[in-house]
């Protein structure tokens, strides 16, 4: 089974930044030519996280919330 990689490089302004990289994904793997199979996304850093919600300004929100809340 073929396997691709990719990378994106981006910055955020920390304490709790949520940025959305659908777009940069689906263009990592638009370029890749395999059109069946998984993805998998992982961050580099101790205190960065990946996760799967709507982006959506309240949801962003409540996580924000609720990370300060749990750390």
């Amino acid at each position: 089974m073929p396997s691709r990689g990719g990378e994106i490089a981006l910055k955020t302004r920390g304490e709790g930044d949520v940025v959305d990289i659908t777009a940069m994904v689906a263009s990592v793997v638009s370029r890749s030519e395999i059109f069946d199979g998984i993805v998998c996304v992982s961050v580099v850093g101790s205190s960065a996280s990946v996760t799967t919600i709507e982006f959506e300004p309240g949801l962003v929100k409540d996580l924000g919330e609720a990370a300060e809340r749990l750390f």
